[in-house]
């Protein structure tokens, strides 16, 4: 074996791996050697043996062709390692469905200006194929796309016309040059034509958004469907991490469902649903409303947050033990990868590490025990503020006179942090550096962040800047961008930050309270007594922009007896939603066939 570079410990490996997917082949089986060649080639990738083009590309295709199923991850790793180096398919290539198993995001030259950058699996409208460009890339093309349709439909936007208004018009025009074609039987009948279907998927994923930038994995491909009294509907399976939702979407009637996730098949042991009940909302076909509508509806139901999750008392202990150890494998294999080490190896670093052994075993090992490693940009930036300022610096020490300031620091600070936290960039340490240490800093009010300090300023600064540099120096040395959002995003889910603002439940949080008061016959805060709870409520979004008088009222609530209801600070409404996994495939009755798809990434 030893001319191919394989070796017995990799077929041991692939041997392994058709076991656990219930497969009897032997170990000259055409599929096991397949997938013991692309192990061969994973672990020399991982290694310092050199790995051709060839060998590489040959090691996918075999694989493909021979156990494109149940095969340990190893095609997707393949692919992703292909991509890095700029080798793409074609559209046709693998019978058009490359995509399955190809990465949506990944690192390595753009198709179109050879940069080596962050790149994203993407096809515009007007029928271009997928391709893998960067992000200034595709707001190029975006940019020449308009230009084209400017010439084509003679369409121009005016200043001042809102987004949808051009998009309509040149409808209108097309619609008009395309008349002949658009009387075929195919548009007669109503049923959609490749470009609507396109358009459909397009919109949906708008829509999805904030699910995108909260870390679910949303896809740019969906099941579809044709019913003569429905009309058109998409429908997929959304993951983070082993949390899944089902989506369907129903561009005609408007209509939006999130469905419970239900592994009937236990092809995913450790894969949980994110809800327990379906939830439809109404969206429009066009306009922002429909993104909103979705990001407050979503936020309620703990899906712009980190999931918080416990496996059900009584569960199977050797369940519960493997679905901990999935979590530890979701923290901890991205860095893996970032650093080409084993993820044991990386797991005993950072629990020796004497800058990094303290916050595992405190915020990630108790406070937050529940919370799901979940990479997701606004909790992390709740971590870095909770982590970088108000704790292990002197911020508490020079704790500010009132509550209300003290809130009104926080949300500045969070509002500093925010724009450092990307999802596929990873975390502007620089950045929040010197957001966070300007002494120049101001609320919305004017004073500046330093003057409230007064001669504490630069102690806070200096702490502040030596626990943003530690964090730093991990990212970079230790854990990569991927691991060390997801650690400050539970660092950012814990019962600490729970009454915060910039969490996804916020504005759920602030419809509880003030509608509890509303209940109780409270006196609302002027001008909310002449205005009404709706406007109090949309107006908590920026509890910042609001008067202290305001403020106080939602932290307190003044007129509220002992028995409640209360305000912000021991409102229950500020507990998060817990989720339990229940893992019913450990018992003899948990056997079922094999599924099509899963969780990628995790």
């Amino acid at each position: 074996m030893g001319s191919t570079g394989i070796t017995e410990a990799d077929v041991d490996k692939a041997m392994a791996v058709g076991e656990s997917g219930r497969q009897s082949l032997r170990r000259d089986d055409p599929a096991i050697q397949a997938l013991a060649a692309a192990v061969s080639v994973r672990r020399r990738l991982e290694g310092e043996d050199a790995v051709t083009d060839d060998e590489l590309l040959a090691a996918h295709d075999q694989l493909h062709a021979k156990m494109p199923h149940r095969n340990g991850g190893s095609l997707e790793a393949l692919a992703d390692a292909l991509l890095g180096r700029g080798i793409v398919p074609s559209p046709d290539d693998y019978d058009g469905d490359w995509w399955l198993w190809w990465p949506k995001k990944g690192y390595g030259p753009c198709r179109d200006c050879r940069q080596r950058r962050s790149l994203t699996r993407y096809s515009a409208k007007w029928g271009k194929p997928y391709r893998y460009l960067c992000a200034r890339c595709r707001k190029q093309e975006l940019a020449d796309d308009t230009a084209y349709l400017n010439s084509v439909t003679g369409v121009v936007p005016v200043e001042g016309e809102s987004a949808e208004s051009p998009f309509s018009r040149r409808t209108t025009a097309l619609i008009g040059q395309l008349g002949s074609q658009l009387a075929a039987p195919e548009r007669q009948a109503g049923r959609p034509d490749t470009e609507q279907w396109g358009e459909y998927i397009d919109r949906l994923m708008e829509i999805l958004g904030p699910l995108d930038w909260a870390g679910w994995q949303v896809p740019d491909e969906y099941d579809s469907d044709w019913d003569d009294e429905t009309g058109p509907m998409l429908f997929a399976t959304l993951w983070r991490t082993s949390a899944a939702l089902d989506v369907e979407y129903y561009p005609r009637e408007g209509r939006l469902r999130f469905l419970p996730y239900d592994d009937v098949c236990g092809d995913f042991p450790e894969s949980f649903s994110a809800l327990d009940e379906e939830v439809e909302l109404t969206v429009t076909l066009e306009g922002d409303e429909a993104v909103t509508v979705v990001q407050h509806r979503a936020g309620a139901l703990g899906l712009l947050d980190a999931t918080r999750v416990r496996v059900v008392e009584g569960a199977d202990p050797e369940a519960a033990e493997a679905f901990e150890a999935e979590s530890l494998l979701s923290l901890f294999s991205p860095a893996a990868s970032y650093r080409k080490i084993p993820v044991a190896d990386i797991v005993k670093e950072a629990v020796q590490h004497p800058d990094l052994s303290t916050y595992l075993r405190w915020v990630v090992g108790m406070a937050g025990r529940n919370v799901h490693p979940d990479p997701v940009p606004d909790a992390a930036a709740l971590g870095i503020a909770a982590w970088c300022w108000r704790n292990e610096t002197a911020v508490e020490a020079h704790h500010l006179p009132s509550d209300v300031l003290m809130a009104r620091v926080n949300i500045a600070v969070t509002r500093a942090v925010l724009p450092h936290v990307c999802p596929y960039e990873g975390i502007d340490w620089d950045g929040i550096e010197q957001s966070l240490t300007d002494t120049d800093w101001r609320l919305p009010n004017g004073r500046t962040v330093s003057s409230l300090f007064g001669d504490g300023w630069q102690e806070v600064q200096s702490t502040v800047r030596e626990q943003i540099r530690k964090w730093q120096r991990l990212d970079s040395e230790l854990l990569g961008p991927d691991t060390t959002l997801r650690l400050m995003t539970i660092g950012g889910s814990t019962s600490y930050t729970r009454h915060w603002w910039g969490q996804g439940r916020w504005r759920a949080i602030c419809e509880g309270i003030v509608q509890d008061a509303v209940r109780a016959e409270f006196t609302l805060p002027q001008p909310y007594d002449c205005r009404g709870s709706d406007a109090l409520i949309d107006d908590l979004e920026d509890p910042d922009m609001q008067s202290d008088a305001v403020l106080d009222w939602l932290i307190d609530m003044p007129e509220a007896p002992v028995s409640g209801p209360h305000g912000l600070r021991h409102h229950p409404v500020t507990q998060p939603l817990v989720r339990e996994y229940d893992p019913w495939w450990a018992t003899p009755e948990g056997v079922g066939a094999s599924c099509p798809s899963g969780p990628q990434g995790t």
